[in-house]
């Protein structure tokens, strides 16, 4: 989207007059000649020049006194085009740190912190009110477009506190658009309750299945809306004296964080800070990782000396903790398809885990490769049949738990394009003999009385309770003998399931959604082949 700025070269300023005066007129015509670049017209009307940053006052749920420059908000349009016209299945997060990443390197004046995170709020906060302002903007015969999209939520977000510090902005924006004073007659409550959550076709049934009562599922879903605090966890081998000690460190140096209420080793800041100047981070001594992934992790109870394996295991995050629970000592396999078979991320995964074990202090990590298509044997996974002591299973999953940190995947994930119909439901057909067959497969590696923990980052039941019923209802082969094996003493209680799964929710543990079932191989099936 170009941007319009003054310059001393008398043609330019000429035709820059020229398009003030018609931007001007072409206002009332937006919804007839479609995208007008009316934002610049905003910038020129709340601010001097893009080149100065004179700073204009707009939206953070976290704090609406955050201030931005008019730059910030085109910037926010081009980010919300990119993915709209172009990149509609990439994640929108993805597609912002490219885009700063490309702006900083190209612009004489780069962001700062505090303009990322502001900028961050604004395309987020779109997307987790993406299917409200659209409703409203078609209820109005308003387009669609990522300009109407992000000036929709400014106004929604100052509007929606009566003494909001910038109802000035929502004044000045009404003017310049007009249909904005059709759009707030009307609101929420006119809207069907799947809308009004923000949750797609293909989730819908099976949230309403995991939580049958609608006021508890209207909560679980609100905190699904809400964006995700920051958490750490503190890496014990290289911080020997434990969580009080890096805790110490981080809040010495002006931050304001907490121990998390759940995990030992966490750490929680309820504010987005930049990662690269706390106490720690750079020297592996703390690790980003949510509380959820620290429980879930460390229900596999790994210890010293034992041989195990962290299957889809990514980019390591697990994996870290892991290493740390067995005091670098044993075999740790960090294992996961070659290449972007099983999740949507570039590069290969296993590798870009690599530097993080070297930060951390780990060396006990050996990476595997194993085979993405269940339907041919992994002839490494066979000839190390019941040789592990404990395998985590971090399947493959619609990462539903994860929507308060990836808003956009409601409809990403189901490959909701603009204009599309919502192809969640085959998608997610797809996927379940998928994690039945991962599940399955893992599990011939576990040896006799051992250890095997089943992790998603989902809510569906039909990932998670209704998978782990079938792989137990079979009685063939190598997926016979195995029962649940809840732990009595862990910190979270188990309570899904009538007990038998641990199910974390943003609402219940303040954490991302997780579910977890730990299962033990009998001891007496060690003969059986």
């Amino acid at each position: 989207m170009p941007r319009f700025s003054p310059s001393k070269d008398r043609i330019t300023c000429y035709y820059y007059l020229l398009f003030i005066i018609h931007a001007s007129s072409a206002l009332s015509t937006t919804l007839k000649l479609g995208r007008l670049h009316s934002p610049s017209f905003f910038a020129l009307n709340l601010a001097s020049t893009s080149e100065d940053k004179s700073i204009i006052p707009t939206i953070s749920p976290n704090n609406p006194t955050v201030r931005i420059s008019s730059t910030l908000i085109n910037s926010a349009i081009d980010v919300l085009e990119e993915q709209h016209f172009r990149r509609p299945d990439t994640p929108v997060d993805s597609i912002l740190r490219k885009y700063i990443k490309q702006q900083s390197s190209q612009d004489d004046l780069p962001y700062d912190s505090e303009e990322k995170d502001a900028l961050r709020e604004i395309v987020l906060g779109v997307a987790r009110s993406h299917c409200k302002i659209d409703c409203r903007l078609k209820q109005i015969r308003t387009e669609c477009t990522p300009e109407n999209r992000v000036i929709a939520h400014i106004v929604n977000v100052v509007d929606g506190e009566e003494k909001h510090p910038q109802r000035e902005v929502a004044k000045q924006l009404s003017k310049s658009y007009t249909w904005l004073r059709e759009f707030k007659r009307y609101d929420d409550s006119m809207m069907d309750l799947q809308t009004r959550l923000e949750c797609p076709d293909w989730a819908w049934t099976g949230l309403n299945e995991a939580f049958p009562m609608q006021d508890e599922l209207a909560r679980q879903l609100e905190f699904l809306l809400r964006p995700p605090p920051l958490d750490l966890r503190v890496n014990t081998l290289k911080c020997k004296a434990g969580r009080d000690d890096a805790l110490n460190a981080i809040q010495s140096a002006g931050f304001d964080a907490n121990t998390t209420p759940w995990s030992p080793l966490g750490i929680r800041l309820d504010k987005r800070v930049p990662l690269e100047t706390l106490p720690g981070l750079l020297d592996g001594v703390v690790e980003p990782q949510d509380e959820g992934s620290q429980l879930v992790a460390s229900l596999l109870n790994a210890r010293p000396g034992e041989t195990i394996a962290d299957y889809c295991a990514g980019t390591g995050g697990k994996t870290l903790a892991i290493a740390a629970q067995m005091q670098n000592k044993g075999r740790l396999y960090s294992m996961d398809v070659d290449g972007d078979d099983w999740r949507s991320v570039d590069g290969d995964r296993l590798e870009r885990g690599r530097p993080r074990c070297t930060k951390a202090g780990v060396d006990n990590v050996q990476r595997q490769t194993v085979q993405a298509d269940m339907s041919r044997k992994d002839k490494w996974c066979k000839r190390r049949n019941r040789t592990f002591d404990r395998v985590l299973v971090d399947a493959p999953c619609s990462g539903v738990g994860s929507w308060r940190r990836k808003p956009d995947a409601r409809r990403t994930w189901g490959g909701v394009g603009y204009g599309t119909v919502d192809d969640g439901g085959d998608r997610l057909k797809e996927l379940l003999p998928l994690q039945q067959g991962i599940l399955r497969r893992a599990a011939r590696l576990v040896k006799p009385g051992g250890r095997l923990v089943y992790v998603t980052c989902s809510l569906l039941p039909e990932e998670n309770e209704h998978q782990i019923e079938e792989f137990l209802n079979c009685e063939e082969g190598e997926t016979s003998g195995w029962r649940l094996d809840v732990p009595t003493d862990f910190v979270v209680p188990f309570e899904a399931g009538n007990g038998s799964y641990l199910r974390l929710t943003p609402a219940q543990h303040g954490t991302d959604g997780f579910f977890a079932a730990v299962l033990r191989r009998d001891e007496e099936n060690e003969d059986s082949r």
